[in-house]
C-alpha cells in the first residue's frame, strides 16, 4: 500500500508486544517473529503501546488515537474489526470529523454461537455497519456474515488477507530443492506422501483428528504403496496427548514443534498436502500459504475460508469434510493418495487459485474500497489520498 500511487500510507500500532517478542501460552513458547514488520511505510506507536502486552480486547485501550488522528488529517481511515476501545474511540472520531472509515475483519456464520448472541448481534450490528463507509471483505464467507447484518453488497470490496508473499513465491521456485532438504533433515523417503498441519496444538484445531486418520490409513496401508507420513508444525496444550498417541500406536508422525515463520515455507515445500481441521477458524492464514506453494487442501467445513471464488475452493483444490469426521479424512487423504494425477492437478489449481487472490488483489480491494469513499480521490485527484 505504501508504493501505491496517490496513497500516503500512515499506520498506528496500539501496542508493540508483537515486535518485543511474546510468550504465546496456548502455543506454550515465546514468540518473536523472525521478519521485518517496520519498514517501507510510515508508522506510529501509539504512546499507550508499551504498556499493552497483550490482544486481548479489554486491554487495546489508546486514549492517544484520536489526537493522533487529528494530527495526521487523514481522507479515510480502516480499522481492523470493532471489538476494542481503541476501535470505538477511532470511530467516534471519524463520525466527529466527517471522516469515512472502512473495516477489515474476517466474521462468519458458520461456527457455533448461542441464541443470545445471536440476538443481539441481529439488532445492534446493522446499526453499528451504517457508521462505515465501506467494507474490505476477506472471503465468500465473510461477505455473507456482512451481508446478513446489512450490509450491501456496494460497500464490499475483495481484500484477501496477505502473506509473506516474495518469500513463498521464492521458496515455490526454489521447491524441489526445499523438499529434499526437509525430508532429509526428518527421515522422509522423496516418495513418501507427506500431510501437513500447521498450527496450535489445542482442541479446538483438533490436531488429534489427524493422528486418529493417520492411524486409519495406517492401518489399511497397501505393503507395496509408498509410505504415509504426517507432519505437525505447532506446539500447545495437546502437545503432549498427541506424543502419547504417537508411540503408543506406533505412528509415522514428525513432530516439529514451534516453526517460526521464517522456516514455514520449507516445511510446505516438504509437504504434499495440507489438513486443516478446525472447528473454529474464521480465515486462517495457512490456507494461504499451503496455497501459493502450491499444496492440494483437505478442509474441515467449519473453516471460514471456503467458497467459490475464496481460497479454498471445493472439488478445484480442496476436499471439505466434515469437522471431526475421522473417516472423512482418511478418505479424502488416501483419494490423492493413490491418485498422483488429482493430486497434481489440484496443486496446479491451488497456485492459480492463489494468484488471483494474491497481494495486487488486496491492494485493488483498498484502492476500490477508497475511490468509492472519497470520490475517485486515490486514482484522479491531484492531490494525495491519506490513509491510516
Amino acid at each position: 500500500m505504501a508504493n501505491e500511487p496517490g496513497v500516503d500510507l500512515h499506520v498506528f500500532y496500539m501496542s508493540d508486544f508483537s515486535v518485543r517478542g511474546y510468550f504465546d501460552p496456548l502455543m506454550k513458547t515465546r514468540i518473536s517473529w523472525e521478519m521485518d514488520l517496520l519498514s517501507g511505510y510510515q508508522q506510529t506507536f501509539l504512546p499507550e503501546a508499551k504498556n499493552i502486552h497483550n490482544s486481548k480486547p479489554s486491554k487495546l485501550n489508546n486514549p492517544s488515537v484520536g489526537k493522533e488522528l487529528a494530527s495526521f488529517q487523514p481522507d479515510a481511515v480502516i480499522a481492523y474489526g470493532y471489538n476494542n476501545p481503541t476501535q470505538w474511540r477511532a470511530l467516534y472520531w471519524c463520525w466527529r470529523n466527517s471522516v469515512p472509515l472502512l473495516m477489515i475483519s474476517d466474521s462468519e456464520l458458520i461456527h457455533w454461537r448461542s441464541s443470545l448472541r445471536k440476538a443481539a448481534k441481529a439488532r445492534l450490528l446493522p446499526l453499528l455497519y451504517r457508521l462505515y463507509s465501506a467494507f474490505l471483505s476477506t472471503g465468500d464467507n465473510n461477505e455473507a456474515y456482512l451481508s446478513a447484518y446489512g450490509v450491501p453488497a456496494e460497500k464490499m470490496f475483495r481484500c484477501p488477507f496477505t502473506i509473506d508473499e516474495g518469500v513463498y513465491i521464492g521458496a515455490r521456485k526454489n521447491r524441489d530443492a526445499l523438499r529434499r532438504a526437509f525430508r532429509a533433515r526428518h527421515a522422509i523417503d522423496p516418495n513418501d506422501f507427506v500431510m501437513l498441519t500447521v498450527g496450535k496444538l489445542t482442541p479446538g484445531k483438533r490436531p488429534m483428528d489427524a493422528l486418529q486418520a493417520t492411524k486409519l490409513l495406517t492401518e489399511g496401508a497397501k505393503s507395496d504403496a509408498r509410505r504415509i507420513i504426517l507432519v505437525i508444525a505447532g506446539d500447545g496444550a495437546l502437545r503432549d496427548a498427541a506424543q502419547e498417541y504417537i508411540d503408543s500406536n506406533n505412528l509415522p508422525v514428525r513432530m516439529l514443534g514451534f516453526v517460526n515463520v521464517d522456516q514455514l515455507p520449507a516445511v510446505y515445500c516438504g509437504s504434499d498436502v495440507l489438513l486443516h481441521l478446525s472447528e473454529v477458524d474464521a480465515h486462517p492464514l495457512a490456507l494461504s500459504e499451503a496455497a501459493c506453494i502450491g499444496l492440494p487442501l483437505i478442509v474441515s467445513n467449519k473453516v471460514g475460508a471456503i467458497g467459490t471464488a475464496d481460497i479454498a475452493r471445493p472439488g478445484e483444490n480442496a476436499l471439505v469434510i466434515p469437522c471431526g469426521d475421522v473417516h472423512a479424512i482418511a478418505t479424502a487423504a488416501r483419494r490423492l493418495h493413490e491418485d498422483v494425477r488429482l493430486l497434481s492437478v489440484m496443486s496446479e489449481s491451488s497456485i492459480q487459485i492463489y494468484s488471483g487472490l494474491d497481494m495486487r488483489k488486496s491492494v485493488e480491494g483498498v484502492v476500490q474500497a477508497l475511490d468509492y469513499c472519497i470520490g475517485g480521490a486515490v486514482v484522479s485527484a491531484p492531490q494525495q489520498a491519506s490513509l491510516p
